[in-house]
């Protein structure tokens, strides 16, 4: 391994013993197919630069590192339950991930180095403070499931209706008063949530909302 290699690995590890992140271990949970989960940081040098999987699930965090930017193996990062503000410019490094996990945090915006992600397929956002998407949103052309509930966006950029592969798109309790013309492009929706917004829809939103239900899409308006 480099000196280079050596340098971030230890700064990584020291921002971990500060905010308590544990080693790896495994948490027993009933819930889960496999009976639990792996959670924590690996300290050994092997293991942490082979991580395919990041599970920092309720450790209090305020902020990621620009170091978690080198996990340049991680297909799913789990970040649920934290106090996280913002994402690091960072994570666009993090080309191979495919679920990126970040409910109930206190996130007020996205960086634009989001649309790097180009193999992501599920984004999950609900229930942070979050005012408006970057317009980099719709170079995520794999995601599949993009969640956005319990937020406070008052308005979605038009380039959302690029994400031609989602099946399932929630924006419940938001601030929304409209949707951009773009998103009738979305027609491969199994699950649309928008209530709990103050929506005013256009002929052509209504007609595609019609569609969706054609094809038995679950419409929550």
């Amino acid at each position: 391994m480099h000196n280079t290699d050596d340098i971030w690995i230890q700064t990584l590890w020291d921002w971990a013993d500060e905010n308590a992140v544990s080693d790896l271990q495994w948490i027993e949970h009933d819930s889960y197919l496999k009976g639990g989960y792996f959670r924590g940081l690996p300290r050994n040098k092997e293991k942490l630069l082979k991580l395919t999987e990041l599970n920092l699930l309720g450790a209090q965090l305020t902020e990621l590192p620009a170091e978690i930017g080198k996990l340049l193996n991680l297909k799913k990062l789990y970040l649920l339950g934290n106090q996280i503000t913002a994402l690091p410019a960072e994570i666009a490094n993090l080309i191979h991930l495919e679920e990126l996990y970040v409910p109930g945090n206190q996130l007020k915006e996205l960086p634009k180095q989001i649309g790097a992600l180009r193999n992501l397929k599920l984004l999950l956002l609900q229930e942070n403070q979050i005012t408006t998407l970057p317009k980099e949103i719709g170079d995520l052309l794999s995601l599949t499931t993009l969640e956005l509930g319990g937020n406070q966006l008052t308005s979605l950029p038009e380039e959302i209706g690029k994400l031609t592969n989602l099946s399932k798109l929630t924006l419940w309790k938001n601030q929304l008063t409209s949707l951009p013309e773009e998103i009738v492009h979305l027609l491969n929706l199994t699950e649309l949530d928008c209530i709990y917004n103050k929506l005013a829809l256009t002929i052509e939103h209504v007609q595609w909302l019609e569609t969706l239900i054609t094809k038995e899409c679950s419409v929550n308006v």
